[in-house]
C-alpha cells in the first residue's frame, strides 16, 4: 500500500508568499501608467531637441533670434498655433527646417508633474534676442533628475542657451 503524502502548511505558505512577492516585483516592473508616462515625457524631450535644432540651424544662417521679452511664448496659455511660419508658439520662421511646431502630449490639459505639482501640458519658449530656453514639465518618476541637471530652476525641464536657463530671463 503506498502512502500518500501532501503539501504541509508550511510549504504552502512560503509558495504563496515567493508567488505574491514575483506579482510585485513583476507588476512594478511592467507598471502601464509609468510606461505611458516615460512614453510622453519621451516625446516632449525628442520635440524641444528637434525644435532646438531648427532654431539654432536658423540662427547660424544669420537669422536674428526672436525676441519674447523674457515672457513665454506657450502651445496653449496664449492660444499660440503649430505653424511654423512665425505665427505659432516659437515667433520664428522654421518652416525650412520643420513643417509644424509640435504640441506637448497632454497639451492644455493638467497633470502632475514628476514633483507632485499640478501643471499645464505645454512647451514654452523664452528668448531675449541673444539666448533662449525651451521648457516643459515632465511626469514619469525616472526623469525627476533631469529637472536638476538642466539649468538653475529645478520646477521645468529646460533646454536651450541661456545661462543658468529660465532663471536668466528671471522666471
Amino acid at each position: 500500500m503506498v502512502k500518500l503524502k501532501g503539501f504541509s502548511i508550511l510549504e504552502l505558505v512560503v509558495t504563496l508568499g515567493l508567488l505574491s512577492i514575483l506579482f510585485v516585483v513583476g507588476f512594478w516592473a511592467v507598471n502601464p501608467i509609468e510606461r505611458l508616462k516615460q512614453s510622453r515625457d519621451s516625446q516632449r524631450q525628442e520635440d524641444l531637441r528637434i525644435v532646438r535644432e531648427a532654431v539654432d540651424a536658423v540662427v547660424s544662417g544669420s537669422v536674428p533670434l526672436a525676441n519674447t521679452f523674457g515672457v513665454p511664448s506657450s502651445t496653449s496659455a496664449i492660444g499660440a498655433t503649430q505653424k511654423a511660419d512665425g505665427s505659432g508658439w516659437v515667433p520664428m520662421t522654421l518652416s525650412a527646417k520643420i513643417g509644424v511646431l509640435p504640441i506637448d502630449p497632454s497639451n492644455e490639459k493638467t497633470f502632475t508633474d514628476v514633483l507632485g505639482s499640478k501643471v499645464l501640458g505645454e512647451y514654452q519658449f523664452i528668448s531675449d534676442g541673444i539666448y533662449y530656453v525651451f521648457r516643459t514639465h515632465l511626469e514619469a518618476e525616472i526623469n525627476r533628475g533631469k529637472y536638476a541637471e538642466d539649468g538653475n530652476d529645478n520646477s521645468w525641464y529646460e533646454i536651450g542657451t541661456a545661462p543658468g536657463l529660465s532663471t536668466y530671463f528671471g522666471l
